[in-house]
């Protein structure tokens, strides 16, 4: 993922100038670094950059760990897993393998021939992994007929995590979960002809053949979320579904016919690539409990048990703005303020609810992910309610706290932890820069981010208000 720098806290003139655009080329060169922030951090625990001469079978097997064959048209042989100048290469050809005869595939519950020859690999028995961030970088063969996918699967079917598959338009590619019905896996577990799918496609302008791209989903025990190209662009809050999944093994593989159809434009002279420049998982570390401040980036103000025992917002400097986050399972919190946690009363879904303080009960509405965010100064989070999928936000009064859709107005969807002992922020002790990116002389906050391919700053002030500007270089040129 791209790195994001932080804005020095007593910057400015020239001299701040100087810095933030150093840290804009900094930022504009480094790509494909880390996955998204988080707030313990991330283990890299797998990684192959495909950099030898051969693929390294201590962790992949060098077809489906299950055989030559799946629901396509060609048979997935080792000779047709290639690896040289710096990636994996999966060639698919327009000819039958020695070994395919008399081998038919099944797709849709019909027979099909197996008349192509292609490549697989696999982690089964190498590596699994339960929650983490799982990324590739692939560029996909531009024939039609070919399906290109970068998947996961444990044993048994149902579930599987589809993080790419391209079987049409190379401007688009699908993202699944499938999984059993609840009401059927409730009494009986897994089954194959009761399953069920979220997920979509996503289309745009950018052909997966002509380059590569990354493709990415982060997974927790209530959350899966997909990225393309270091963006999120999909996130599902669906933890009775994702709670089928047990560790997953990784599956990429090129298809070809089945789903892509059996209009296959792979000739004997025009073979398919699928290639993969890497594939890396992370986890997250393991998270401590921390005692904090919890300010409201708008306001400067701090979630606090006032004298009713309300969850309001107030003067951060008084003892009853002293919380204690308390890492869970996976990638949820509990926040207590005393002995009382934060929590949408009634399990209330619906946005606009508010946030209150009530007894520890272990219920989805009591639980938080914390999801870090970069470009800002500190330790700023989005906290994103697990039972609703909603995100915690500051009234516009700037006196509740509430919960709101993922789409609204994220200014007042940010906080920072404040360490028990850290400096408050002020106005006066904020990043000032007016003179270096033309905005606003003292903000409580500022992110750096990418629209449109252009860079801007987001500048919140004292006020409430928000206003976005371009970046520029020194000739005052956009960044981009």
């Amino acid at each position: 993922m791209k790195k994001f720098f932080s804005l020095s806290r007593a910057v400015s003139g020239v001299v701040a100038k100087q810095i933030i655009i150093a840290s804009f080329a900094f930022l504009s060169a480094n790509v494909f670094a880390d996955p998204p922030a988080n707030i313990s951090g991330w283990n890299l625990v797998f990684e192959d950059n495909f950099d030898g001469t051969s693929l390294d079978k201590k962790k992949w097997n060098p077809t489906y760990n299950w055989g030559p064959t799946h629901n396509h048209r060609a048979y997935c042989a080792e000779e047709n897993v290639i690896v040289s100048d710096g990636t994996l290469k999966l060639k698919g050809e327009k000819k039958k393998h020695p070994k395919a005869n008399g081998k038919t595939a099944k797709f849709n519950n019909k027979e099909i021939p197996v008349d192509y020859t292609s490549g697989a690999i696999d982690t089964k028995g190498k590596f699994e992994v339960k929650y983490g961030y799982i990324e590739g970088r692939f560029k996909a063969p531009s024939q039609k007929g070919t399906w290109p996918a970068f998947w996961t699967l444990q044993d048994g079917w149902p579930p599987e995590i589809d993080i790419l598959e391209i079987p049409a338009s190379r401007k688009q590619h699908h993202y699944y979960l499938h999984y059993t019905d609840p009401s059927w896996y409730n009494s009986h577990g897994s089954a194959w002809d009761h399953e069920a799918s979220f997920g979509g496609h996503k289309d745009d302008n950018v052909d997966r053949s002509a380059g590569f791209h990354t493709y990415a989903v982060e997974w927790d025990e209530s959350t899966l979320s997909f990225y393309f190209d270091d963006k999120k662009f999909a996130s599902y809050n669906r933890p009775t579904e994702i709670k089928q999944l047990s560790a997953q093994y990784i599956i990429v593989n090129l298809a070809i016919g089945g789903w892509a159809g059996d209009d296959i434009e792979i000739t004997a002279d025009k073979p398919a690539y699928f290639e993969a420049d890497w594939v890396r998982v992370w986890q997250a570390k393991p998270a401590k409990s921390d005692t904090v401040r919890i300010m409201s980036m708008n306001f400067g103000t701090c979630m606090v048990k006032n004298s009713e025992g309300k969850l309001v917002l107030g003067d951060c400097k008084g003892d009853n703005a002293i919380a204690t986050i308390t890492p869970l399972s996976g990638s949820a919190y509990r926040i207590n303020f005393g002995d009382v946690v934060v929590e949408i009363p009634n399990e209330k879904t619906d946005a606009g609810a508010s946030a209150g303080l009530y007894k520890w009960n272990g219920g989805s509405h009591q639980k938080i992910g914390l999801e870090k965010q970069s470009g800002y100064e500190g330790n700023v989070v989005r906290m994103k309610m697990q039972n609703s999928g909603h995100y915690l936000r500051a009234t516009t009064d700037g006196e509740r706290v509430v919960q709101s859709w993922d789409d609204d107005w994220p200014w007042y969807q940010v906080w920072r932890l404040l360490g028990k002992d850290e400096k408050i922020p002020t106005k006066d002790s904020t990043v000032s820069i007016r003179k270096a990116v033309r905005a606003p002389a003292n903000v409580y906050g500022s992110a750096v981010y990418r629209k449109n391919g252009m860079l801007y700053v987001n500048f919140g002030d004292e006020d409430g208000s928000k206003r976005e500007v371009k970046a520029y270089d020194f000739k005052g040129r956009s960044l981009k």
